[in-house]
């Protein structure tokens, strides 16, 4: 589903950009693993994420693995702190781990210098990469919970 999800992004996502922001649907698709499995199911689907955009984007090798290997781990700190989970907690969630998301990249990518410019413009890719992300929420919560989730055996 991760294929799916990484072609979508570097196809569709990178052509519709509305305000000129492109819309972080891999950066999606792992917060919802995160919210809806927990730290260990989020950081791996966000190390296996980060790695095949990194395959995909001419960034430094790993630079996105961690960035939403870290994210997933912080979404999934959802469940610890929220056991029995609210839809509108959700949302607040989404958008929340949205915005640490990118700020974990654009610290990630000051590290290995690649100069990032704290100006104006960032708050409005925040905005709208936060917005896009709650709008696509519960389509990718059916997502992750159908790709996800351990199937029983029927004999």
């Amino acid at each position: 589903m991760l294929l799916v999800v990484l072609a979508i992004q570097t196809t569709l996502f990178n052509e519709l950009r509305p305000y000129g922001v492109a819309g972080q649907i891999m950066l999606l698709f792992v917060i919802c693993s995160g919210i809806q499995f927990g730290i260990s199911n989020g950081a791996i689907v966000g190390l296996i994420a980060g790695l095949m955009f990194d395959f995909v984007v001419s960034t430094p090798a790993g630079l996105g693995s961690i960035t939403l290997g870290i994210t997933g781990a912080t979404a999934g700190l959802y469940l610890y702190f929220f056991p029995s989970p609210i839809w509108w907690l959700r949302i607040i969630s989404i958008a929340f781990v949205s915005l640490i998301g990118e700020i974990y990249l654009l610290i990630a990518q000051a590290m290995v210098g690649l100069g990032v410019v704290l100006e104006i413009r960032l708050l409005k890719i925040f905005a709208v990469v936060a917005t896009i992300n709650v709008f696509l929420s519960p389509g990718f919560f059916l997502i992750t919970r159908w790709t996800l989730s351990e199937r029983k055996k029927e004999r």
